[in-house]
Parts: structure tokens; sequence; C-alpha cells
């Protein structure tokens, strides 16, 4: 498949159930390489079931999930450690490892069992430290961290793994609305596929390629913000009525629930 471009993000009609209950029900979504998708919805809609998916916790119940042409759930999980990052919300804290450690974890994929780190691994390490900006802390204790350091930790870590996709779910969260604003700045920066679930809809208007708009398991709809956020489809997924308006500094769609 030599002419499917690096970064390539294809769901194609992917179902998740438990017990028979379906979380997610026929999710198709193409994702372009460099693209940064914005996965929206209230609680329960089905976010964090699809991305599951992706990084292969949730199998699907029918369906495929393609990176780089590839069916990642045909693949073996180290594979999917080398091409898909993931950021995930509140994973566990309870361990004596420093942010450098933390961070360096993301090279296991890359290694033989009980291979030392590289030159080149350290040099991948030390980047994402610096971009990160977490220097000053890197032999402290990841559980000593608050949520915004570890968020930026885990970041990192996923960026040292050198994925073709990274998936996000709520990166945000614990985070203060600088923090917030300068790390979805930098994934954007990045340059790589990136797929993100996100609660604050005008982050989400401000920095996404494209949003898509779940509900209870399905998708509603997808597109460019505009076309996504309009007063009806938060009326019928949010049952909110919003007021929607333009960021004078940035032109970005701005909402204003009632």
């Amino acid at each position: 498949m030599s002419h499917i471009q690096p970064g390539a993000l294809t769901l194609e009609r992917v179902s998740y159930a438990i017990d028979g209950k379906p979380l997610i029900e026929d999710i198709s979504l193409d994702v372009a390489p460099g693209e940064m998708i914005g996965l929206l919805g209230p609680n329960g809609a089905g976010k964090s079931s699809l991305l599951r998916t992706i990084y292969r916790t949730n199998r699907p119940s029918s369906g495929r999930v393609l990176v780089n042409g590839e069916d990642v759930w045909v693949r073996n999980a180290r594979w999917t450690a080398r091409h898909v990052g993931a950021v995930l919300q509140d994973m566990p804290a309870d361990f004596p490892l420093t942010v450098e450690d933390v961070i360096a974890m993301g090279r296991a994929s890359h290694k033989r069992l009980l291979e030392s780190d590289n030159s080149d691994d350290r040099a991948l390490i030390d980047a994402a430290i610096a971009l990160l900006d977490l220097d000053a802390m890197r032999e402290r204790l990841f559980r000593s961290l608050s949520g915004g350091e570890r968020q930026r930790t885990l970041v990192a870590r996923a960026l040292v793994q050198q994925p073709a996709v990274l998936v996000l779910d709520e990166p945000t969260n614990h985070l203060d609305i600088h923090h917030q604003i300068n790390l979805l700045r930098f994934v954007r920066s990045l340059g790589i596929t990136v797929i993100a679930a996100l609660h604050d809809l005008n982050l989400a208007a401000m920095f996404c390629d494209r949003l898509c708009l779940l509900d209870h398991g399905r998708l509603v709809t997808t597109g460019l913000p505009d076309d996504v956020l309009t007063e009806d489809n938060l009326a019928q997924v949010y049952r909110i009525e919003a007021s929607l308006t333009r960021n004078p500094r940035t032109g970005t769609l701005w909402i204003m629930p009632a």
C-alpha cells in the first residue's frame, strides 16, 4: 500500500458494543495526513469509546480502523504503538517514575526487550522535554505533578513515539485556559494527524480543521466548524440554545450559550 500517505486514518463502519449494548454504531471517517479533527458531543456520546478503537483498547464489534492503510486490529500492538500515540484521560499516576522516565517509555515500541536508550533516543527525549517546557521538572516524580504538568508529560511521551497519528482524549482537562490554548496551538503546529475529543466548543472551532459531532454513539454530522456548530445542531445534540458570533481576534466561530 505504498500509495497511502503516512498519517492517513480511516474508520470504516466502526461499531463497538458491550454485552450487546452499542456504544458506537456504524461510524465512518476519513482523516487526511496532517489534519486535526475534533470529536464533539455530550457525555456518553461515544467519543472516548471511538478513540479507544484507534489505539487498540476497544476491539470493534464490526468495521475496521486503518492507519497508513493498515488495519490496527490485524497488526500487533507493537506496530500500533509505533504508529499511534495517545494521551488519555485519568492515566494512573501512583508509580515511582520520574518525568524523564515516563517520557522515555514512549521509545519502548521501537526497541527490543531490555535494550538501552541510544543517542538517537536521548536526542528525541531531550527535544520533547524542551518542547513541552519540562526541563526544570525532569527529575521530579510523575505522581508529584499537577494535572497540567502530567498532561504535558504525557504529550511529550506520545511525541517520542514518533507517531503518524496522535489521539487525544480530553487533552485540556486539568489545564487552565493559558495552557489549554498553548497545548492545542502546539499540537496543531506539529503537522501530524490528530484526532481529539474536546468539550470546549470554542477551542474546537479555533484549532480544528474539521469537527465530528457524535450523539448516542452515532455520527450526527462532520464538516468545517461553521457547518457543524449550528444553532440547530447544538439544540439537537447538546439540548441548548446558543448564539453564534465571531471571535473578534481570530475570526473563528464563537458560541455563547443562552
